[in-house]
């Protein structure tokens, strides 16, 4: 799965679709990474009673590359843009997804 996802975020890169970032864990020092950046996501379920749109920014990082932890910064290297990681969404042996604020 992970040889997978880094052909695909390989991908993704040469294609403009993701950024070449760097990851710097709480205390920690900056690691090379590559980062897919979705701005202005909004989910939609079939459970909610009624339709809220609540727009949030999220990152998709791989784990062969880092190991994200909340309060851990991605910098965008292209833009300068610096992302917080708040809160994981989802993961599985290979990416893991974050919502992230500005920091």
């Amino acid at each position: 799965m992970q040889s997978f996802d880094a052909l695909a975020f390989g991908a993704f890169r040469a294609a403009g679709v993701a950024d070449a970032a760097f990851y710097t864990a709480p205390g920690g020092t900056a690691l090379a990474c590559t980062a897919l950046l979705d701005e202005g996501v909004q989910d939609f379920t079939d459970d909610d009673p009624a339709t809220v749109v609540a727009r949030y920014d999220r990152v998709t990082l791989q784990l062969a590359e880092v190991a994200p932890r909340a309060g851990g910064i991605v910098l965008i290297a292209a833009t300068d843009r610096r992302l917080k990681l708040v809160q994981k969404l989802r993961g599985d042996a290979s990416t893991e997804q974050w919502e992230v604020t500005n920091a």
